[in-house]
């Protein structure tokens, strides 16, 4: 598999998260099918945490189709704070969605938010610096009997060469595979997971806290 390829920093600037946030609204029933696929399957309610909420479109979503949810959703960016804000007061949302600027890496602020039935994360992973030590952090957010949910791109080979430069294939170039998220599983010590891809290129990563 050919080596994977660091993504730039994450967007700034107003103009252009709000271009991103319109490009995502229009994009979400594919980027999130599979996902949310899998969120109805296992049918868990209560407190939900998402790390790299972005511009706070699957959160609206989320919140929307579950009524007795409630979501923490955190982004480090506050651009993307800015636009999420706007848009969850837009759907009228800001009673059920919490949006605050938080780092992954940063266990003494996420340990402050408390422990959440479920703990998701889309699309951030491959932006994520230190895998491992995220990873670790957004499990001991984890409540009893609760869940830690990834869902990214993973880096294949038929996309990989492509000669284009643009977000979404230097994100794939920055993902993941599924062997090499095994591995950062197995380096934290944890058993009780699932990892597998979908096709064409998305990966999942569920842990189940037992």
């Amino acid at each position: 598999m050919q080596r994977r390829i660091e993504q730039e920093k994450a967007m700034t600037g107003l103009p252009e998260v709000r271009k991103y946030a319109g490009e995502i609204k229009k994009l979400s029933g594919l980027l999130y099918r599979p996902f949310l696929k899998e969120l109805n399957r296992l049918n868990f309610g209560g407190r939900y945490l998402e790390i790299g909420a972005g511009p706070g479109v699957l959160a609206t979503i989320i919140s929307e189709n579950n009524p007795d949810i409630s979501i923490t959703a955190v982004d480090i960016s506050p651009d993307m704070a800015t636009v999420a804000e706007e848009y969850i007061r837009e759907r009228k949302l800001q009673d059920r969605i919490n949006y605050l600027l938080v780092d992954a890496n940063d266990e003494n602020a996420l340990r402050e938010l408390g422990k959440f039935d479920l703990v998701y994360s889309t699309f951030s992973m491959h932006h994520w610096q230190d895998p491992v030590k995220s990873i670790a952090n957004l499990w001991d957010s984890v409540a009893e009997n609760g869940k830690l949910f990834i869902y990214d791109f993973t880096r294949v080979r038929w996309l990989y060469y492509l000669p284009f430069n643009n977000g979404d294939l230097n994100s794939i170039r920055a993902a993941y595979t599924t062997s090499e998220l095994k591995a950062i599983v197995r380096e934290i010590g944890l058993k009780n997971y699932d990892a597998k891809t979908f096709f064409p290129f998305f990966l999942q990563l569920i842990i189940t806290r037992a």
